[in-house]
């Protein structure tokens, strides 16, 4: 048994870990509403876009993109080096988007090719744009809990997202229905750390595919200039000729 001085000494422990459990709970939409507006207010962030596909799922036809790593700066300007599958061959594209242009390097010639951002073989990128819709249209969500991200302390929340509003994260044109979503948002800043959407976005993809996009690097300097190349291509959805 515990002796009686014992138990009244741990009794206001208890409580005040009680009372601690409580503070601990995060208003979802609060705090989701605070990360839209402090990532409206960004000037630049890095990104790293990654999918991940159980070992047996089979090769999409046509350009897939598989990742993503780069830099976004204003209304989202970015460069990056993107991963792709070309029909199962992997690929590595130099991109830079700035205005209504994206490029594209060929990596056969190194020479550079333009297209409308509605045109582009990858689609219409904006991952800062794609993030916002995210927060702004997330449904239902839930806080999971304090988690680390990278060294830093975030919040954890789930919930479900529309694919027409995640399509400029996902780099997929044909995203429809609905996705289940976890987004982790800075305990200090409320800016996203990371954002993972689980499902199928493109036609014969393996439902147990996951996305995941990791930002960093908040404001730092960065600069986006477009590349000399030739006027506009055509409108396509086909790859620069490799």
């Amino acid at each position: 048994m515990v002796p009686l001085l014992a138990l009244s000494l741990l009794l206001p422990v208890i409580a005040l870990a009680g009372c601690s459990k409580k503070q601990e709970q995060v208003d979802p939409k609060q705090t989701l509403d605070q990360s839209a507006a402090a990532m409206k207010a960004l000037k630049s962030f890095h990104v790293t876009y990654d999918v991940q596909r159980p070992s047996s799922a089979k090769p999409l036809p046509g350009l897939d993109i598989v990742g993503i790593t780069g830099d976004v700066a204003g209304e989202g300007e970015m460069k990056a080096t993107i991963d792709v599958l070309q029909d199962g061959v992997p690929i590595k594209l130099e991109f830079v988007a700035s205005g209504p242009l994206q490029y594209l390097q060929n990596p056969t010639t190194n020479k550079w090719q333009s297209f409308p951002a509605a045109f582009s073989p990858v689609g219409q990128l904006n991952l800062n744009a794609g993030a916002i819709d995210v927060l702004e249209r997330i449904a239902n969500p839930t806080y999971v809990g304090k988690e680390d991200v990278g060294g830093t302390p975030t919040y954890h929340f789930k919930g479900s997202v529309k694919g027409e509003d995640i399509a400029k994260i996902v780099a997929a044109l044909s995203a429809t229905g609905t996705y289940n979503g976890d987004i982790w948002i800075g305990v200090d800043d409320h800016l996203v750390r990371r954002i993972r959407v689980e499902g199928a976005v493109a036609q014969g993809e393996d439902p147990k595919t996951v996305r995941t996009v990791e930002l960093s690097k908040f404001n730092e300097p960065v600069t986006i200039t477009p590349p000399v190349t030739s006027p506009p291509s055509s409108p396509t959805t086909s790859p620069p000729t490799t």
